[in-house]
């Protein structure tokens, strides 16, 4: 963080998760997850996998190869205080479309810190039992990538969002969304408290 009296509402999430599909249900539960974390005074982004349109990540590309949306997501990953990810269940474990964008991130290999910078990451996934699959995999991911798992993952029912609007209907789940944020907000300002 930048400001040693850091605020609430200076607190910057980034939500990176979705899928290829249109009117991806994923995405509707990071929605509602960044929603949480704007309700209590958080600002937020999102970064929509299919909006990204990444190609496959290959480390013998150059950053200049890959199309601009891939240098804004390294730009929001930097500037971010805390992250929330959120993949759909495929077939038991993590969709490869946002674990092509977690690749991806490996051009911040070189930063100091590198990858989420030690910084905190809220883990959710949609789908059914196999969504804790999704949870663990996720867990590994960030804590590769240098990031600090927060204590509470959610996994949300695709029943607990609206067929319709997408919007979460399911007052359980916002309630284990509203404690993995809260816990996260804490834990980023104790991170933070101690650096200083």
């Amino acid at each position: 963080m930048k400001d040693k009296n850091l605020e609430r509402s200076s607190i910057r999430i980034l939500g990176i998760g979705g899928s290829a599909r249109r009117g991806s249900r994923s995405l509707s539960a990071l929605r509602a997850a960044l929603g949480v974390a704007e309700a209590v005074g958080a600002q937020t982004v999102m970064a929509d996998v299919r909006q990204l349109d990444l190609p496959v990540y290959d480390s013998d590309r150059s950053l200049d190869e890959y199309p601009p949306t891939l240098r804004w997501l390294l730009d929001e990953v930097r500037a971010a205080d805390a992250y929330i990810l959120c993949s759909p269940t495929y077939h038991g474990t993590i969709a490869g479309g946002v674990k092509n964008v977690l690749d991806a991130l490996n051009f911040l290999a070189d930063d100091t810190p590198p990858y989420f910078g030690g910084k905190v990451v809220g883990l959710t996934a949609l789908g059914g039992g196999g969504a804790m699959h999704v949870i663990d995999a996720l867990h590994h991911s960030t804590s590769a990538l240098n990031g600090l798992s927060a204590p509470t993952v959610v996994t949300v029912p695709g029943s607990a969002l609206d067929p319709e609007s997408g919007e979460l209907r399911d007052p359980a789940t916002r309630k284990r969304l509203q404690s993995m944020v809260e816990q996260m907000i804490a834990l980023t300002y104790g991170l933070h408290l101690g650096k200083q």
